[in-house]
This record gives C-alpha cells, sequence and structure tokens, in this order.
C-alpha cells in the first residue's frame, strides 16, 4: 500500500534552428528544484486556497549554473524578459507549463543554464522552481522551447 502523495518535477529545454526547425540542443527531462516559496505556496497551500498561494504564470531563463537550492526567491543571472507560460493537464496527476523564447530578442548569443518557472511575471522574487543544466549558447536565429511537468503520484 502506498501511503501520502509525491511531487515530483521535470524541465525540459529545447533549442531550435528557426531557419531549419531541428533541433540544435536538448536538455532532455530532468528533474527539477522545487523552492520553499514554492512547496509553501504552489502546492501546500493552493490545494487549500490559502490567500498567499500561488500559481505558475511565467517563466525565465539565466546564466546560473550552481544548483538549484530550496532557499532561492530567483534565479542568479537572469537573461531576457519572462514569459507567460501556457498551463495544461497531459495526464492523470501530470501538469505541464510551456513557453517559448525567441533568440532574436536578444542583441546577441547568450550563455544559459537554468531556467525557472515563477508565479510573479513582472518581478524575480517568486520561483516556484528551477533547473540548471550543461550551460549552452542560445544564439538569436534560435528559439528555445520549455517544458515543465509536475506528477503527482
Amino acid at each position: 500500500m502506498k501511503d501520502g502523495i509525491r511531487i515530483r518535477g521535470f524541465a525540459r529545454v529545447q533549442l531550435i534552428d528557426k531557419k531549419t526547425k531541428k533541433i540544435v540542443g536538448d536538455s532532455g527531462w530532468g528533474r527539477n528544484a522545487v523552492t520553499n516559496y514554492g512547496l509553501n505556496n504552489a502546492f501546500a497551500g493552493a490545494a487549500i486556497g490559502q490567500a498567499a498561494s500561488a500559481q505558475i504564470v511565467g517563466a525565465q531563463l539565466a546564466t546560473q549554473t550552481a544548483a538549484i537550492n530550496a532557499t532561492l526567491v530567483s534565479l542568479i543571472g537572469t537573461e531576457n524578459a519572462y514569459k507567460t507560460v501556457s498551463p495544461s493537464t497531459v495526464a492523470t496527476g501530470t501538469a505541464r507549463v510551456t513557453c517559448s523564447f525567441d533568440g532574436s530578442d536578444n542583441s546577441a548569443a547568450i550563455t544559459i543554464g537554468a531556467v525557472g518557472v515563477y508565479s510573479n511575471t513582472n518581478v524575480a522574487t517568486n520561483l516556484i522552481a528551477g533547473k540548471t543544466f550543461t550551460t549552452s549558447q542560445f544564439a538569436t536565429n534560435q528559439q528555445l522551447n520549455l517544458s515543465y511537468e509536475w506528477r503527482l503520484a
């Protein structure tokens, strides 16, 4: 018999060449780290309608390479503007958010090493979860597709 529900989070980043539409970089699905803010407000608090509960509404890229820890409130070395995410339920107990970043929003290629999702698209103080990966160059002729999943089991 299973006891309780576990939340497992995963993130995937794909770099796409805008001209050929081919994938030129793929982080694969990797575990993410949920922050204390995320656990308290997006998961536990949201389930009971707590006044300070939060929903994931935006995502951001960063240069950060250090592992995400539970006390972070924002990513280190943020790049690009926040992007609003599109939410969906893709299977029983699995929630997903997705968004895309356009490399032409950058004046030159940027180095990225982390992605994060937030409950606020205006300020970087409400980091719910984040994921670091091997750094990549995000060029102006590329698009970056982000997928984030939480699987409850």
